[in-house]
Order: structure tokens, then sequence, then C-alpha cells
């Protein structure tokens, strides 16, 4: 099991009015990346505190959720219609909570995984908490949602698969050495890849197989049936001069490997004749 301090894609925070009154609520995780094989269960707990100087009313809820655009989108149940969803396999307690200005509440969950998952793959659910001041008769409410993202995978027979289509490369239109390369990736396996897991080169060769040269990137967090545009630059150093390269890129995933200890590798090629 993977804590995160820091979200791999913005984390949602939905607002009915506005969020000043709710400046100092704070939840952690934010993420957590969870193995658990079928037929396993894991418990954990979800830390929510108030520093402000008024009491808050927490409610919780599981939402499954997906990505677009590597943002989060919390899905509402008459509208989830993502295979790999894991809303029915999250329960949290309490379900509802008044935090004190200054306290610090705790929230348990526990996430079963099925025996038997169709389709066979990752699960992606959220623990979602919607926050907002205790009701006055005739107030208007004001509130947010605030989410702890849950990645489950069950192990075996899982995979990423990545896939780019729509690459480009370009040269910026102020500074001709500004060369950008541009796609589209997907995930079209069943588990997500991680962003620790993805490392990526971009290298650059002239006519003569001579390395004139290379960027690293790293990729950020990828969901099954998830598309995202990935953008990778390079300066050209001033003495290159126009001509035809070759730029390879390379994407590595670690812990899929058809062999121990060696990653997944994708390679991708474009030609391009650039004009200084």
């Amino acid at each position: 099991m993977t804590n995160r301090t820091g979200v791999f894609f913005a984390l949602l925070v939905v607002c009915l009015v506005g969020v000043t009154a709710f400046a100092g609520v704070s939840i952690t995780p934010l993420a957590t990346d969870i193995l658990l094989p079928p037929g396993t269960a894991h418990e954990g707990t979800i830390m929510l505190g108030n520093a402000g100087d008024a009491p808050v009313v927490v409610e919780a809820r599981a939402l499954g959720f997906t990505t677009f655009k590597g943002v989060s989108i919390l899905l509402e149940p008459d509208m989830d219609r993502f295979p790999y969803s894991g809303r029915d396999l999250l329960t949290i307690t309490p379900t509802e909570l008044v935090i004190q200005p200054g306290a610090i509440a705790t929230f348990y969950y526990r996430i079963v995984m099925p025996e038997n998952l169709y389709p066979h793959g990752g699960r992606y659910v959220a623990a979602v908490f919607r926050v907002r001041p205790p009701a006055e008769e005739g107030e208007v409410v004001v509130a947010m949602q605030l989410a702890s993202l849950f990645l489950l995978s069950p192990g075996v027979n899982t995979a990423p698969s990545l896939h780019v289509e729509n690459a480009r490369v370009r040269q910026d239109d102020e500074n001709p050495r500004l060369i950008r390369w541009t796609g589209l990736i997907s995930n079209d396996g069943n588990v997500h890849i991680d962003d620790e897991q993805m490392e990526g080169f971009l290298q650059i060769t002239d006519q003569d197989g001579i390395i004139v040269g290379q960027v690293s990137f790293n990729p950020r967090t990828l969901l099954p049936m998830n598309v995202r545009r990935l953008t990778v630059e390079w300066l050209a150093p001033d003495t290159l001069l126009s001509g035809t390269y070759q730029l390879k890129m390379t994407i590595f995933i670690h812990g899929y490997g058809p062999v121990e200890n060696e990653p997944l590798k994708y390679t991708f090629i474009s030609l391009v004749e650039l004009d200084f």
C-alpha cells in the first residue's frame, strides 16, 4: 500500500457557493495505491482536520472516479458507467460527523475486492466528504467536497498497455530551437499506470545516428480507458544545423515486464525536418 501526500492529478473540489468558510479543512491521505487480491479486504483511516474557527458538518459517501485531461472526475451513481469503478467496494464510517474548530476527525474505511471481477482489472473509488456549516433555518447552505482517492489493483492477470496516436513534432513560432513533441497517450490495459512506475526519454539523433540531444520526463498516472495529451519539449543547441532528425520517444513501465526486473518498453519514432 502506498499513501501519497501530493495528489498525482488535481483533487476535485466542488463548491456550491464558495469555499472561504472551509479554508482550514484538510484531508489525508489524498490518494492511496493498494494491491488487493480478489477475495481479500483492506481497512484503514482517513483524517479530516478543521483548522477554522467554526464547526463543520461532514457527510461521507463512496463514489467511483475516472480522469479527464489529468483531472479526477467523481462519478455520481446515475452517471457512473465506468467499468472499473469501485463504488460498491468501499464502506465508510461514520457517514456523518461534526468537527469542532481545531479538532481532527477519524473516518474508518473498509474495501473488499470481490472473488470474481467483471471486467477483470483495477478498481477506482473515492471516499468523498461533503463539508458544510451547521444549517440554520432559512440559510443558504455553502458546501464543498473533498476526496481521498483509492487505486486498487487485484494483482493477478492485470497489465497496462500504452498506445500513442496523433503524434506531432513542431518548432515554436517565436523560438524555432524550441521543439515540442505532442501526442495522445492512452492506457488500453486493465489497470492503472502509476506515475512512479513510468519513466520516459526523448532522444534526438541526426541522419548519421549521432545523438544530438535527450530529454527525460515522467508521464503522470493513467487509469484504464483514459487518454491524456503528452507534451515534451527540447531546446536544440545553437550549433545544431537544419536538417532531418529522428525523435525517438521511449517509455518504460516498471513492474509489468515479461521478465522479472525488466520493464515494459514502448518506443515511438518520428522523423522531422528542422529548419533553423
